[in-house]
């Protein structure tokens, strides 16, 4: 649930610092001039420019900042303070890296490796995550852990190629997989929706779908899928996935399970007594590749921030999609019309046919591919 637009209250209408000034004006005494260009028309538009200024500015950020939901940045955070909750820092992403060269040379933990940068992005940088030698084979792996938070820092396989400072005994670097778990920081809206839930008279703590959901993402989860009795009474299964929307590493899935069971110290245990066993799997996800021909749209937007908006909506509709166990084309296709500065299209294709998605219990979409043009 997005945060809401605040109206400003009836009284802060009428005080645009022409209707100060002319307030101004009309109590100067009949006898004084006040006619533009005049000593007192002049001495008193700068008290009207900051008076007007204090009330349409200032007064309104006050009011809005009292509330959560108008509130953002820190002060939301101060918000979240108040129920004990927290605002999810972004993430690094993590990976292995494949260093080839002269046997023996040894790589110092620290070392920066990057994805090199494109007229579109910068360079993504990775430092290693321990001291390495290159065995006798030529080759030594070794983890590496993104410089800078965020999804970003979440590269495919074979990316990473250069060193930040080259060794002549190195002559060949790769990482074998796509580096994982990088998110960026939780965004107002998202926190947002964590407070509100700390206020809902729904809120329990017996064990419920929307209890575990709540516990998964208060963990550092995007979402999750809640499997009762997975393996009999007694059992629940979360299927998880990051706050990207993809399947949560072997660190979230740890967090979150020593989040709700706090198997070092039983005091602050959520798993209800009831349930014996709690167990916590990465989410098996489907790749949904789009289509969307003819685009007509004006100059307030373009192909690429489109599509940013797109697969930004595509992470909401994923929840409800989960939740249904199929991923509905009647859904997904008004999102694009939804984007500020699209007009129109003339055809819109989802795997490359018109049709729905079906989800099993355990599955969740993956957004692949975006060709639109």
């Amino acid at each position: 649930m997005p945060q809401m637009d605040f109206t400003p209250p009836d009284f802060v209408e009428g005080n645009s610092t022409e209707d100060i000034h002319e307030r101004m004006m009309a109590n100067l005494p009949e006898d004084i001039d006040d006619t533009p260009g005049g000593f007192p028309y002049d001495m008193t538009m700068p008290s009207a420019i900051e008076k007007s200024e204090l009330i349409e500015f200032h007064l309104v950020r006050a009011l809005m900042i009292a509330f959560p939901q108008f509130a953002w940045d820190e002060w939301l955070d101060m918000h979240g303070q108040q129920v004990h909750i927290t605002r999810h820092e972004g993430k690094y992403a993590t990976g292995t890296l494949q260093i080839e060269g002269e046997p023996d040379t040894e790589i110092e933990k620290g070392t920066v490796f990057l994805v090199p940068a494109t007229e579109d992005s910068p360079a993504i940088e990775f430092k290693t995550d321990e001291d390495c030698i290159i065995g006798e084979s030529g080759v030594v792996l070794v983890g590496i852990t993104a410089l800078e938070s965020g999804a970003d820092s979440n590269v495919k396989a074979g990316s990473i190629s250069i060193m930040e400072e080259p060794l002549d005994e190195v002559t060949g670097i790769t990482n074998p997989e796509a580096t994982s778990g990088g998110t960026a920081t939780e965004s107002d809206d998202d926190y947002y929706d964590r407070i509100a839930t700390e206020y809902e008279n729904s809120r329990t703590f017996l064990g419920s779908d929307a209890d575990y959901i709540r516990w998964a993402q208060e963990a550092g989860a995007g979402d999750c899928i809640v499997d009762a009795a997975a393996e009999g009474p007694g059992t629940v299964k979360l299927v998880l996935v990051d706050q990207n929307g993809q399947p949560a590493t072997e660190k979230l899935l740890e967090d979150v399970y020593n989040y709700i069971v706090s198997p070092d110290d039983r005091k602050e245990r959520l798993l209800p007594t009831a349930c014996a066993e709690l167990i916590c799997v990465s989410a098996k996800t489907v790749l949904v590749n789009y289509e969307c021909h003819g685009l007509q749209y004006d100059e307030t937007t373009s192909i690429e921030e489109i599509k940013k908006q797109f697969e930004k909506a595509l992470k909401t509709l994923y929840v409800s999609a989960k939740s249904d166990g199929v991923l509905r084309y009647n859904s997904v296709r008004p999102l694009i019309s939804s984007i500020d500065g699209v007009k129109d299209f003339e055809e819109f294709l989802v795997n490359g046919a018109i049709s729905n998605i079906q989800l099993k219990s355990e599955e969740y979409p993956e957004t692949g591919s975006c060709d639109f043009d």
